[in-house]
């Protein structure tokens, strides 16, 4: 495991001892992943608010401890199996890193939300999973596939009963947000505030 995955998960892990404890987050504790292709994790604890019918929400406590950085994933798209190694996929396909790993509660058990990141040629794509939990071993919940903008960077938080990723073009400012929330079959749904509901995949 890389030193920054590492130091990643750490920060998001003492996120949750805190808020916990009733301390709420420390400051500094959000790492935003910017616009490359490095094995970056996107943890925001600031705003895991809000618990809705999708039953999906922030965590309490902490999830079964899983070595994200070094499995293997499923392509929501459809392709082969994805072998990640310190945080970065290891056949010879589009290279795929670890992006974000969110402690998180499905249906009021421990589950976490994980991304990966794939580059195809110039369009990122964005491998968001939906993990929950058989004693220590994660089970796929939900899994889609979502482009992303190649200029931006982006933070992703649980707020409001959904995963919420925000994209930021530093060179102009412009700000745009992605929901992904979880359809009463277990399907990952994905909409634009102000926009429309793009169809879900599991």
């Amino acid at each position: 495991m890389t030193l920054g995955v590492a130091l990643a998960i750490a920060v998001a892990q003492g996120c949750e001892n805190r808020d916990a404890q009733g301390l709420g987050p420390a400051p500094g504790t959000t790492a935003t992943a910017r616009p490359s292709s490095g094995a970056t994790l996107s943890v925001d604890s600031l705003n895991t608010v809000g618990h809705s019918d999708s039953g999906l929400g922030p965590a309490l406590g902490n999830p079964p401890a899983v070595d994200w950085p070094n499995r293997s994933y499923p392509d929501p798209a459809g392709g082969p199996t994805i072998q990640l190694h310190d945080g970065h996929s290891t056949d010879g396909g589009a290279p795929v890193t670890l992006s974000a790993v969110l402690p998180a509660r499905y249906r009021d058990a421990p589950a976490t939300l994980v991304v990966l990141r794939r580059v195809e040629g110039a369009v990122p794509v964005d491998l968001v999973q939906l993990y929950a939990f058989t004693g220590t071993a994660p089970t796929l919940i939900a899994g889609r596939a979502s482009t992303a903008n190649p200029e931006a960077g982006a933070v992703w938080r649980v707020e409001n009963g959904a995963l919420v990723r925000e994209e930021r073009v530093d060179r102009t400012g412009a700000v745009s947000s992605t929901r992904y929330t979880v359809r009463p079959d277990g399907s990952l749904e994905e909409s634009w505030p102000g926009a429309g509901v793009s169809g879900s995949t599991n």
